[in-house]
């Protein structure tokens, strides 16, 4: 699902961005610390595609549901379409 803006994303700092394979995936860099080599980052033509742009009624009616307490989460069916997702990512990856 992709936001199409009015979300409050945070900006991440290049240096708690670690290169793949450059030392221990668990731990961050030191805030502050510098690294000799530059990190490239593409971004996909799926990153421009609009189809799944955010209905901002149902987002609103969700976050009202949350404070009314009145969500209803289903962790089957939550795991079920996450892991669905994965295998369609992994067999589109391959």
């Amino acid at each position: 699902m992709k936001s199409t803006g009015g979300d409050s994303t945070k900006p991440v700092s290049p240096a708690s961005v670690q290169e793949p394979g450059a030392g221990s995936a668990l731990a961050p860099q030191r805030p502050g610390a510098s690294s000799a080599r530059a990190v490239k980052v593409e971004i996909s033509s799926l990153s421009a595609d609009d189809s799944g742009a955010v209905d901002s009624g149902r987002v609103q009616a969700a976050k009202q549901a949350i404070i009314d307490g009145r969500l209803n989460i289903d962790p089957e069916l939550v795991a079920d379409k996450l892991i669905g997702a994965t295998r369609e990512f992994l067999v589109a990856a391959k």
